[in-house]
């Protein structure tokens, strides 16, 4: 087809590219003057109803698909013995078109793949599947947005009558491992090949290469990627560990939602990734998608972990205080006169001479009786008297003379034995801890922190789980399990508390919290069902 030639109502203004499954045309409506694009798919349809029946079904799933971040299926016809597709045409650049230029910044990385992860999840929540995720079929708008393209036409394409050479090696380079087994993909199977997208997005490199689609399909079921950021080591290594655990071999050791890895990137990237759009729950058969709360605009460093912050106890009156330290005082002197009274007793003559004609006498608590003055040293005239007591004998009247003047015998209880637990404020702070930095961390502590940071990409994903759950059964009338918000908060706080140790130097802390961490995120994880 040339341009000005028409197809029905739509006349061709220009030849936009040609792939595995077609041509693909801007086209204008002469009925609307609306600007749409048509592709018109391969191949030949005619000996083969029952293809083109396929085919006509997975329109009909695309048509129903309604989101901001998916190219908008608009009509399909026939048009001799083919089929012909009508979409929104999408003004902008193709990611695969993006990246000849280089590798995309870390924040741009982030939240071009959070819009992605928004359309799988609504697309996902309604049973559909891309299968076949890849620069090429994401496209950035002039406004800066992402649209994906091609929804549903992945399934159709991988029937082998349509298999042409060389038409499905630019998808090999992004296909799941199931995909490749021959398996029926799930949502996972998107991640994973979002995953890969997101790989090459940050490094300009793919992770599996090889000469023939063999070498390609066996790098994707055996070959261990190098992790991004031993291939462009300035990127955030939260980055790194989120692309690492989405391309997974296994899919129970991925992302298990769209929602879970979006969470994750929101966790790492705060500033940069938007609040994600309302997303309806999953299907019975796969966990819930989550609709994360804004996160604050600070990443954990580096991963997504909130920490449990102690509120400082609130500031009481003076009053309190002084009423608070009175009693203590009030309760010392009690101690100290009933362990050390019989030797005040005892010694009262010899003390009496010490005392000036002038100093008060002290008041003797009804309650407890005087012990006689030894017959050695009888000093009436400065002898100790009972002063008058107006409380009833069973309350004890304070003394009145200053405890100073009367200096205790050697014997006496060490006053620090008193000040056992001193209050808090006496605390001396302890020093400061040297930060530990890259040029004085040790393998050991970098093996820990990186051990840590992959712990914290799944407790991300994890948390978002739980908070999906717990939303969802709210607005049922009913909470989620004590022992698992309970769990929730924990893992928080041994997450921080690995880390705040680690950077302080304290490998033995780091270690023990983190291995606390894990089991806690292990007992999460057995409730999502993960």
């Amino acid at each position: 087809m040339n341009i000005g030639e028409r197809i029905g109502d739509y006349e061709i203004v220009e030849i936009l590219g040609a792939g595995g499954m077609g041509q693909v045309y801007k086209v204008r409506n002469v009925l609307s003057d609306r600007v749409e694009a048509m592709k018109v798919l391969l191949p030949n349809l005619e000996s083969d109803p029952g293809l083109a029946e396929r085919f006509l079904n997975e329109i009909k799933v695309q048509a129903t698909l309604d989101h901001p971040n998916i190219a908008k299926l608009h009509t399909a016809m026939r048009t001799g013995n083919q089929l012909v597709m009508v979409m929104e045409f999408v003004d902008g650049t193709s990611l695969s078109q993006l990246l000849q230029n280089g590798p995309l910044a870390p924040s741009a990385t982030a939240a071009y793949a959070a819009e992605v992860l928004d359309a799988l999840g609504y697309a996902h929540t309604h049973g559909v599947i891309h299968r076949d995720i890849k620069p090429a079929n994401i496209m950035l708008t002039a406004a800066g947005h992402i649209k994906l393209m091609d929804f549903g036409i992945a399934r159709v394409q991988a029937d082998r009558r349509l298999t042409q050479t060389g038409s499905t090696v630019g998808s090999l380079f992004y296909m799941s491992p199931e995909q490749i087994k021959g398996d029926d993909p799930d949502g996972r199977s998107d991640l994973y090949s979002l995953g890969i997208t997101m790989y090459e997005m940050i490094t300009g490199k793919r992770p599996f290469l090889g000469d023939s689609d063999f070498q390609i399909m066996s790098a994707h079921m055996q070959q261990a990627p190098v992790a991004p950021i031993e291939v462009i080591p300035g990127i955030p290594s939260a980055l790194s560990d989120i692309i690492l655990m989405a391309i997974e071999k296994e899919p129970s050791a991925r992302f298990q939602t769209a929602g879970a890895f979006r969470a994750a990137l929101s966790s790492a990237f705060p500033r940069d990734v938007s609040p994600t759009r309302t997303i309806v729950p999953m299907a019975a058969a796969s966990l819930p998608m989550i609709t994360p709360p804004p996160l604050p605009q600070s990443a954990p460093p580096p991963m997504p972990a909130a920490a449990i912050v102690i509120p400082p106890v609130a500031a009481r009156s003076r009053r309190g205080l002084y009423m608070a330290l009175g009693s203590v005082v009030t309760l010392l002197v009690l101690v100290a006169a009933v362990i050390e009274g019989p030797k005040f007793m005892r010694g009262g003559a010899a003390d009496a001479q010490a005392v000036p004609q002038g100093a008060p006498a002290l008041a003797t608590p009804a309650a407890i009786p005087q012990a006689p003055a030894p017959v050695s040293a009888p000093t009436p005239a400065a002898e100790p008297a009972p002063a008058p007591v107006s409380a009833p004998a069973s309350v004890p009247v304070q003394v009145a003379r200053p405890v100073q003047r009367v200096p205790p015998p050697q014997s006496a209880v060490p006053a620090q034995q008193f000040n056992a637990q001193p209050a808090p404020q006496q605390i001396a702070p302890a020093p400061a801890a040297t930060p530990v930095t890259a040029a004085t961390a040790t393998p050991e502590m970098k093996e820990l922190r990186d051990r840590i940071n992959r712990t914290a990409v799944r407790a991300s994903a994890a948390q978002a789980g739980v908070h999906s759950i717990e939303q969802g059964i709210t607005r049922q009338g009913f909470g989620l399990r004590g022992d698992i918000k309970a769990a929730s908060i924990r893992l928080d706080y041994l997450l921080q508390e690995a880390r705040t140790s680690l950077q302080s130097g304290d490998v033995e802390a780091a270690r023990n919290n983190l291995q606390y961490a894990e089991g806690t995120l292990q007992k999460i994880e057995q409730f999502l069902g993960q």
